[in-house]
């Protein structure tokens, strides 16, 4: 990013100071840390806050909705709702507290949900994480809530708290939490699960856990005491559990809970709390939750769990008016006065009352909840006024050291006068224009050409910035903990003066085209490294030691480059060339080079190689990564550019495998690293039209049958497939009631089922049968190194005639032996298997690819 400006820049190093204290005592500064620090810590914490979610500029808000945001500026009552994961939340409350009772409202979830599946593509781990991030955003902006995150990494399926805390690091995560509720300062904190498990999930339980115990520790300064730089302990009222109601359940009548209907009607909003809900939880779309919008009364019932009680209101008991401030009354009178005589259809009308409110604010203290009723107060201004501001790029993507041309454009819809009186780009140059009187509905354009420092930051999600540890994700800047994403790369700062009142609004810098299709569109601008580099492959298999060519593809980002490219290889690995020369020009050229890499004696089965590129003495070594899905904003990441390098000895037979993708994978780019040669089906190939006889294999990809609903339809002709010689493969499916012993030649059924502790032993049920021994002998030591998870939705229960080979279990449960079904068909095989090779192969699992070899691999006739 651009260099900040000067007393941002002192900020940033008296906070420096305060977590690397040694730096301080070597410049004997210690005697001044303590009340410098102070300053710096309440300007970024404030910085951080602010929300560029989204890049597009943000619409004013219509009448209703204006007269529904000066409601809630009058209300200053905060609420926190916490739970593990994205989708735990419950939109409806959240829609209820924030446009119904009007608090300012939060979704903390623990984690990222790094560790799900995905319906809408093979993004798994934290690309995924990334994905299901910006839904909850979009979600948020649905539901009218604010959201926060701590470092914990979704790891998968836990049985137990105890494991989840385990691996996460309970202490860890509970400062996350704390620091959150110390920065939002809520007066409700309500949880989405009980604390004894019955909400299944090991983290769910956990979230409970940490939030309870959270509720004691954030007002103690005793607790977690390096955050007291940045924000000040809290003592929230209380802490209630929201009981469970699921579909059409009856309402719950258990004896002392609050009752809420959150099916009631917002006139304001034309729709019920529900309603919004379900848009709201569609958001979920990597999940497959799109939800219905229930109309109606839904009652959710609150059980008590620590504080002060409440008996019928949730929000008993708190000062949710402007009363808890200094200059509150004044405030509180301004702003109901500004509700009252707002006119729907001159707005502006009111802007006089809002400014005198603005200025009675400024004296009501510096809590962070009067900071965030003005810059709400501040958006309501700019709605009345129907101002649109907007900032955009000439290119999507700048370099360190590079420029970028911006245009701004402020313009005023309406009749209240406005002065524009500086234009600038945080960190950058200021317009030159003077100040001028905003014409109505005529914009205002200024074109600042800004300096992208050499140093500046590379576009990238704060939380992956650095490698993760196991269970939680490094964060070097502990003022950013919590934060849902990275700010933008550069800030346009539009001041104005209404009257004696002056206004300063940031926008993101941003870029913007029209799709043909989609129309007007927008994505952050990005800074990225002068050059990148990938693979072709995330995978290289080497089955033997002969070498094997290595292609990586060297992309220019903007200006023309040239130098050296090389791959860092781990031990017993060598290439040739050493190095290669590469010149490309300007404009995102491209090129390809190839590296033939030979195995030596003694090179590790898994390991991971690197590419570097060295231009002028600097060397760079990530890859580009974006992600694009239509209802989240496009997303940048640069992780390393490296590839997996598998030594294995991996035997097949066959040579023709016909894949059925589901909800997207990369099984297929592994099946032709074994050596396959893999044709993805259509729905059209699988029904009458195809010939499925040419395959030697037919594979069915993870979640097919729940993604592809025709496939069900024409299972007969997969299995025909099989009686007539073929070798029929499924792998996972989620568990669904339709599929119930429709998917094999014998019945069985598709459990919740899973061993979820990556390491738990395998037990081979049958050592010499032919999938553990043909072509490939498997044993103990292909097991190692597995991640994750050993599988889930294994078969439960099946017909006693499938063959099981595996079997394995979770600590303290017993065996689950439907982890892979064999069963001869006619003259060829049915294969269901569980185990997570949707997961392994992409990591490089060594024995992952050996077992899936035996598994697709057709008998020798």
């Amino acid at each position: 990013m651009p260099r900040p400006a000067p007393a941002a820049r002192e900020n940033r190093f008296w906070i420096r100071c305060l977590f690397h204290p040694e730096d301080a005592r070597s410049m004997r500064l210690l005697p001044l840390l303590t009340a410098r620090v102070a300053v710096a810590a309440l300007l970024l914490v404030a910085l951080s806050s602010a929300s560029f979610a989204d890049p597009r500029p943000r619409d004013v808000l219509d009448a209703a909705r204006i007269r529904l945001a000066l409601q809630k500026l009058q209300v200053t009552g905060t609420a926190l709702f916490v739970a593990a994961h994205p989708d735990d939340e419950n939109t409806a409350v959240l829609a209820w507290l924030s446009s119904g009772r009007k608090v300012r409202t939060g979704y903390l979830s623990i984690t990222r949900g790094d560790g799900g599946q995905n319906l809408i593509g093979t993004e798994i781990g934290e690309q995924l994480g990334l994905i299901r991030t910006h839904e909850l955003l979009s979600a948020r902006r649905v539901d009218g809530a604010e959201q926060f995150f701590t470092r914990a990494i979704d790891f998968g399926y836990s049985k137990n708290p105890e494991e989840t805390f385990a691996i996460w690091g309970k202490e860890r995560t509970l400062a996350d939490v704390v620091y959150v509720i110390r920065r939002f300062r809520p007066d409700l904190i309500i949880t989405r699960f009980p604390t004894d498990g019955g909400g299944g999930h090991g983290h769910h339980t956990a979230s409970a856990i940490l939030a309870e115990e959270a509720f004691a520790a954030a007002a103690d300064p005793a607790r977690f005491p390096e955050q007291l730089a940045f924000v000040k302990p809290w003592q929230a009222k209380r802490v209630v559990w929201n009981a469970f109601r699921f579909g059409n359940a009856a309402p719950d009548t258990t004896p002392g809970r609050v009752r809420v209907d959150v099916g009631a009607y917002q006139p304001l909003l034309g729709r019920s709390y529900s309603e919004i809900a379900g848009e709201s939880r569609s958001m979920h779309k990597s999940q497959g939750f799109g939800s219905a919008e229930r109309r109606g009364e839904f009652v959710n019932t609150f059980e008590h769990r620590l504080g002060a009680r409440a008996t019928t209101d949730l929000l008993e008991g708190i000062e949710l008016s402007w009363a808890r401030f200094p200059n509150g009354a004044k405030v509180g009178a301004l702003l109901r006065e500004a509700e009252g005589k707002l006119d729907p259809m001159k707005p502006e009308g009111i802007l006089p009352l809002l400014l005198q409110a603005r200025s009675a604010m400024a004296a009501a203290g510096d809590d962070p909840i009067v900071a965030a009723k003005r810059a709400e107060l501040s958006e309501v201004i700019r709605s009345c006024a129907g101002l649109w501001i907007e900032a955009t790029a000439a290119r999507p993507t700048t370099i360190p050291g590079g420029r970028v041309r911006v245009v701004t454009s402020v313009l005023n819809r309406s009749s209240a006068a406005f002065t524009l009186e500086r234009v600038e780009v945080l960190g950058g140059p200021a317009g030159s224009r003077p100040a001028r009187a905003l014409t109505r509905n005529i914009p205002s354009n200024d074109t600042l050409q800004v300096p992208v420092p050499a140093d500046a930051a590379v576009t990238q999600p704060y939380w992956l910035a650095t490698a993760a540890g196991k269970g939680s994700f490094e964060v070097g800047e502990p003022r950013v903990i919590g934060d849902p994403e990275s700010g933008p790369a550069l800030v346009a700062r539009v001041t104005l003066a209404a009257g004696a009142e002056q206004i300063t609004l940031d926008v993101p810098v941003v870029y913007r085209w029209v799709d043909p299709v989609m129309g007007e569109r927008y994505r952050a601008l990005e800074v990225a490294p002068p050059v990148t580099a990938r693979f072709e492959q995330g995978v290289y298999l080497f089955a033997d030691t002969a070498p094997r060519d290595v292609r990586v593809v060297v992309e220019a980002t903007l200006d023309a480059v040239s130098g050296a490219v090389r791959l860092a290889l781990p031990a017993g690995w060598k290439c040739e060339p050493a190095t290669q020369p590469v010149m490309l020009g300007a404009g995102g050229a491209d090129t390809t080079l190839s590296f033939r890499v030979v195995p030596q004696a003694g090179a590790s089965a898994s390991s991971s190689m690197h590419c570097e590129v060295e231009v002028g003495g600097k060397v760079y070594d990530r890859r580009l990564v974006r992600i694009d899905h239509e209802h989240i904003p496009l997303q940048t990441l640069l992780p390393p550019a490296e590839a997996r390098l598998v030594r294995a000895d991996v035997k097949r037979t066959g040579t023709q495998v016909g894949y059925v993708m589901g909800s997207g994978d990369a099984v297929p780019a592994a099946l032709t690293q074994m050596g396959f040669a893999v044709t993805l089906l259509t729905d059209a190939d699988v029904e009458e039209g195809g010939d499925l006889s040419r395959f030697d294999a037919v594979v069915v990809g993870v979640r097919a049958y729940n993604t592809r609903p025709r496939l069900l339809a024409h299972q007969d002709r997969l299995l025909a497939y099989a009686a007539n010689g073929g070798r029929l493969v499924v792998q996972y499916q989620t568990a669904d009631n339709s599929f119930d012993n429709k998917l094999g030649p014998l019945p069985f059924k598709i459990s919740r089922e899973r061993v979820t502790v990556e390491e738990a032993e395998m037990r081979l049920l049958k050592p010499e049968h032919p999938l553990l021994t043909t072509p490939n002998r498997i044993g103990a030591a292909d097991f190692e190194g597995w991640v994750q998870e050993r599988g889930l939705y294994f078969a439960s229960p099946f017909d006693a005639k499938y063959e099981t080979v595996l079997s394995a279990n979770d600590p303290g449960e017993p065996a689950r032996d439907g982890s892979v079904l064999f069963a001869r068909v006619g003259k060829g095989t049915f294969i269901y298997t569980g185990l997570s090779f949707f997961r392994e192969l992409p990591a490089g699992v060594p024995g992952a690819y050996r077992l899936f070899a035996n598994l697709v691999s057709p008998e020798r006739k």
